[in-house]
């Protein structure tokens, strides 16, 4: 699998790194973005880094503490960390932090920082198979496996659908995996042991539940995977009536995380019968594209890896099957309007000045649309080229 690398940076380093020869040195590597410590701390959930780039100053942590905090956590401590300093202090993190391998002053050098993140992984080392931790596996029943490098999420999903599975969709994630449930090729619902990283945008819905109902819940899908509100739902402790819907829109929000964690493992376990939780949940009637559209809905921005964001001066185009494609999908009024807009030859800047949305949001329908191969996104310096340069190879941007 590529190495990971985690930029925790709110300045504008991201995107000078993404026009300078190190993301170009790294072509192989998974560059994840956070803007925020608490961001980078919440990226540990989906992908576990080779190395952490770190600026020393950030809006909610300086880099004191987050050195602190990720060398006190037994699954993060082992991640070597490199700090971008603004102090002039190339020692003192060394020093205090065994995870600190080294500090380089900013503004920053990127011969300097493409040596040190080459130095550190020459010597990280191989991860074993994620799927020999899971109890109770059986090899046997394992239809296809793969990984998101070679063969999309989505791929595997309309596997799943086209030869009317039934069994679980496991995608790797650190921890625990994520499971999606498919009822003979229908949708059933994902979930996961990560019962945090499940409940992570919950905290609205779970208000008027008592609290203890919510530790007993997070306790049982973390022992079985049982996704909390149907445990709740159990208990009566749960006040929304339609738990079926919350618990399938949960799930699509939990699928979403793995298409900003890089590139990871999948594999289908075919199964005779579901974990009692499941067995008499109703399967959805979507289709792959439509059930991945809702999912993608949830992808947040400052998740985006640098490989995801693309050139906001690229043009969109549609794919040969593109807009047959989107014919059936159930796009919201902004996602229409934009599919109206792609002709071609405006740029996706132009686009968005058109429709009055923000340059961000743009930038995430073009994500969206891409994952489900509806368009072909061309940077700027592609469409720059002498009349007889050309290459798909240079596109700007690629989904997970």
């Amino acid at each position: 699998m590529p190495h990971k690398i985690l930029l925790i940076d709110d300045s504008l380093l991201a995107p000078r790194l993404n026009e300078t020869h190190f993301l170009r040195h790294f072509a192989n590597c998974d560059l994840l973005l956070a803007p925020r410590a608490s961001d980078g701390f919440d990226r540990f959930h989906v992908a576990e880094p080779d190395v952490i780039l770190l600026n020393d100053s950030l809006p909610d942590m300086d880099g004191d503490a987050v050195c602190h905090r990720l060398l006190n956590d037994s699954s993060t401590a082992h991640v070597p960390v490199i700090i971008l300093s603004g102090n002039g202090n190339t020692r003192l993190p060394g020093e205090k932090y065994s995870n600190v391998v080294k500090t380089i002053d900013k503004p920053v050098d990127s011969e300097a920082l493409v040596s040190a993140v080459t130095e550190v992984l020459a010597a990280a080392k191989p991860r074993p198979n994620p799927s020999a931790a899971i109890l109770l596996r059986d090899p046997v029943r394992i239809v296809f496996s793969g990984h998101t490098g070679f063969f999309t999420l989505r791929s595997a999903i309309q596997m799943a659908y086209g030869d009317h599975l039934n069994g679980a969709l496991r995608v790797f994630l650190p921890g625990s995996p994520v499971e999606l449930f498919f009822a003979r090729g229908r949708f059933v619902f994902a979930t996961s042991r990560n019962s945090r990283l499940y409940a992570k945008d919950s905290s609205v819905i779970l208000s008027s539940t008592n609290i203890g109902l919510i530790v007993e819940s997070e306790v049982s899908q973390g022992v079985s995977g049982c996704p909390m509100f149907l445990f709740l739902a159990t208990r009566s402790g749960f006040p929304h009536d339609d738990v079926v819907q919350i618990t399938r829109e949960h799930g699509q929000r939990l699928f979403s995380y793995l298409f900003t964690a890089g590139r990871i493992n999948f594999e289908f376990e075919e199964m005779g019968s579901f974990p009692e939780y499941a067995r008499n949940f109703p399967p959805g009637t979507e289709d792959p594209d439509n059930w991945l559209l809702s999912s993608l809905r949830h992808v947040k921005f400052d998740t985006l890896t640098a490989q995801q964001r693309p050139d906001p001066n690229g043009n969109p185009n549609y794919t040969q099957r593109g807009y047959e494609l989107i014919q059936r999908l159930r796009l919201n009024d902004v996602e229409a309007r934009f599919a109206a807009a792609i002709n071609g030859s405006s740029s996706l800047q132009q686009i968005a000045k058109k429709l009055g949305i923000a340059l961000n949001d743009a930038l995430l329908i073009v994500f969206r649309f891409q994952v489900l191969e509806i368009i072909d996104y061309w940077s700027s310096h592609v469409l720059s080229l002498p009349g007889g340069s050309s290459g798909p190879a240079a596109t700007a941007s690629s989904p997970a």
